[in-house]
């Protein structure tokens, strides 16, 4: 029992893989960042990529485009090192301080600037990026906390997180933590989230607010996130089909004939909302959130990505009518979408890689947790097993011991603790007695 106990302890020590042991051969992520790396360095003016077209104004287009492309070369440049991808990072982060007055708002959404001009910071050490950074936060801290909701709150949580990663000033994690607890009174029965509507259940901005949380998660420690992204992973399992593409409606699950549910913000009535279906930025959260929970559909969201992906280049929208009162039409209307290229890069940047140290750290877990995530009896494969008998420690996301089980190439866990208890919805740690590396098992509600 002392020896389960310090496994559990060393699982929370130790990285924690992403998806990787039931992916194919082929793992479109890593190709299609280098297509759009070499899109962005062919078509870079003054450093950086915008698209052709204003969707609303400046501060909206740059924060969707030269942002992202910032971000997403500084989650290449931790994972390469060596100088890389510095001077793509310090085009950017130049572009936005020079630009400072005309590309943040006044509002909680400037917390992704922030983000930004930080991590830049820590790619370049160029004092000018925190500088304005510093200026960002300023305002944001400034803005009152009873605002910092749902996704513009999420997005000054990054920014806040970032600055407690720098500092460890420990205010900082404070109102990181102010902001996921600002998120329980919006968060529905199936573990969705509204974009405008209170109560409306929007596919999109769920996916987008994993993202935000997934990278909260890994610069302040806060034990609700992970099982608010066990929750939302179960909504958006739901929604996207083993063909990797989104399912927008579903029949009502009451017996009524005709009766359909729609999930996304304007389909719901929400008349004060957009159009939000079908957008190609939305498969890179998807993938984003799918890789970190292990979900089994991953590969096939990568895939569709893939077939829809043309040389770096991604168009608006992958299907569903074009609305000319949406005020985001010029965009959707478009067959190219450096918008959407960009998020989308930086979602998949911000992914482990496909092949190398970080992905084989996963094959050398030696398990395979078939189904991930579940709401019923799993089963771990071990690979490599002969002879004596091993044990496979389960623990929860706090390091405490859940169960311990023993067998050979094929154990299965019904889902309840030592006690015989139903263990609640969440992430649980799964490790074998002679495996170095902890693998990740997502339980859902039954």
């Amino acid at each position: 029992m002392r020896l389960a106990h310090l496994l559990c302890s060393l699982s929370l020590l130790l990285p924690l893989p992403s998806f990787a042991g039931t992916m194919d051969a082929h793992d479109p992520r890593d190709a299609i960042v280098r297509r759009m790396d070499r899109y962005f360095q062919r078509n870079e003016v003054d450093g950086v990529v915008l698209d052709s077209r204003w969707v609303l104004n400046e501060t909206e287009a740059v924060r969707l485009s030269v942002t992202p492309q910032l971000l997403g070369y500084a989650e290449l440049e931790r994972r390469q090192g060596g100088g890389t991808y510095r001077r793509d990072v310090q085009d950017r982060a130049d572009y936005l301080v020079a630009r400072l007055d005309q590309v943040r708002g006044g509002s909680v959404f400037d917390g992704m600037l922030a983000y930004a001009l930080l991590e830049a910071y820590g790619v370049t050490g160029d004092g000018r990026h925190l500088a304005a950074a510093r200026v960002v936060l300023d305002e944001l801290e400034a803005m009152p906390a009873d605002g910092r909701i749902l996704n513009g709150g999420l997005m000054t949580g990054m920014g806040f997180a970032a600055e407690y990663a720098r500092t460890h000033d420990e205010r900082y994690a404070t109102m990181v933590r102010d902001v996921i607890t600002g998120l329980d009174p919006y968060e529905n029965e199936d573990g969705s989230f509204p974009h405008w509507c209170g109560g409306t259940e929007d596919v999109h901005y769920t996916d987008w607010m994993a993202q935000e949380l997934i990278l909260i998660g890994r610069r302040v420690e806060d034990p609700r996130i992970e099982p608010m992204l066990a929750r939302m992973d179960a909504f958006l399992e739901l929604r996207v089909g083993d063909d990797g593409v989104t399912r927008y409606e579903a029949p009502c699950p009451w017996d009524t004939a005709g009766c359909i549910l729609k999930y996304w913000s304007l389909g719901t009535g929400c008349s004060i909302d957009v159009e939000t279906r079908a957008y190609t930025n939305e498969l890179g959260y998807t993938a984003l959130l799918f890789d970190h929970v292990q979900s089994r559909k991953l590969p096939a969201v990568l895939g569709f990505l893939d077939s829809i992906e043309n040389g770096g280049t991604v168009a608006d929208r992958w299907d569903g009518p074009i609305d000319r009162n949406d005020p985001y039409y010029p965009w959707t209307a478009a067959d190219t979408s450096v918008v959407n290229m960009s998020l989308i890069f930086w979602s998949l940047a911000a992914m482990p890689p496909a092949h190398g140290p970080a992905a084989h750290a996963t094959r050398a877990a030696g398990i395979a947790i078939v189904p991930n995530p579940s709401s019923s009896t799993v089963s771990f494969r071990l690979d490599g097993v002969a002879g004596s008998p091993l044990h496979v420690t389960i623990c929860d996301a706090r390091g405490r011991l859940v169960r311990e089980l023993e067998g050979r190439a094929v154990m299965e866990w019904d889902g309840r603790d030592a006690m015989g208890r139903r263990c609640p919805p969440g992430i649980y740690l799964v490790r074998r007695s002679d495996a170095s590396v902890a693998a990740r098992l997502v339980r859902v509600r039954s």
